[in-house]
């Protein structure tokens, strides 16, 4: 009995560094460099925290932010509120997340196809394909917007704004912002697509309290600015 006792307890013991051999093997598995590469286009441009939070098992969407984005971060409509309240021109809330929407709709017409060029144990380079709008062409509606602004304007207008009238320059600028953004908010991606290299390294990510290995962009600024310029370009 005592032996059979002893070759139960071993062979216990073997299944026990089985599953724990298996268990380890099942957690250190990446999710894939692409595909996280993917998630955080989604996340820095489009401002989707989902695929991330899916993908490295996040609890929720504002601890994917605040593990993985700057602590200066905001999103679009704290951004638009800053920007034009540093420029002087009041909007109301009301207006600013309608401006934010329709930016927001912009950036989500934009796609992206993401795949590894190169892969070794500690680095994985991604190639990333994405649209973007012309620079040329938002100049463009603005230089068109100036130029029908100056040519339909009253002359009680142009004498108020000429004689340094600030309610009457504040209600022009509101005008023209907001003809801007909604103008901008029709364009359409180009049908060609810009090439962005992202290196990626294994790095420890906070991952809702628990720590986690995963593929990451090396650089996140150099990240997030070649994606800019490929988006605007």
């Amino acid at each position: 009995m005592k032996k059979m006792k002893t070759k139960l307890a071993l062979l216990m013991a073997a299944v026990l560094m089985m599953c724990s051999v298996v268990l380890t093997g099942c957690q250190s598995k990446l999710a894939p460099a692409d595909q996280v590469v993917g998630a955080m286009y989604d996340l820095v441009v489009k401002e989707n925290a989902i695929p991330m939070k899916d993908l490295l098992g996040f609890a929720s969407e504002d601890d994917v932010r605040s593990s993985l984005l700057a602590e200066d971060y905001t999103e679009m409509t704290d951004m638009l509120k800053d920007q034009l309240g540093g420029l002087g021109i009041d909007f109301t809330d009301e207006e600013v997340q309608e401006m934010s929407d329709i930016m927001t709709g912009l950036l989500n017409k934009l796609s992206y196809t993401a795949e590894i060029q190169s892969e070794t144990k500690d680095e994985t380079t991604v190639l990333l394909k994405v649209t973007g709008y012309s620079s040329d062409g938002l100049a463009q509606i603005m230089n068109d917007l100036i130029t029908e602004m100056q040519t339909n304007m009253d002359e009680e207008t142009m004498a108020a704004v000429m004689s340094g009238d600030e309610e009457a320059a504040q209600k022009l600028m509101q005008d023209v912002i907001k003809q801007f953004v909604a103008k901008v908010g029709e364009m359409e991606p180009s049908a060609e697509t810009t090439d962005v290299t992202v290196k990626c390294e294994k790095m420890k990510v906070e991952v809702s309290g628990k720590e986690k290995v995963s593929w990451m962009p090396v650089d996140m600024d150099k990240f997030a600015s070649d994606l800019e310029g490929a988006i605007f370009k």
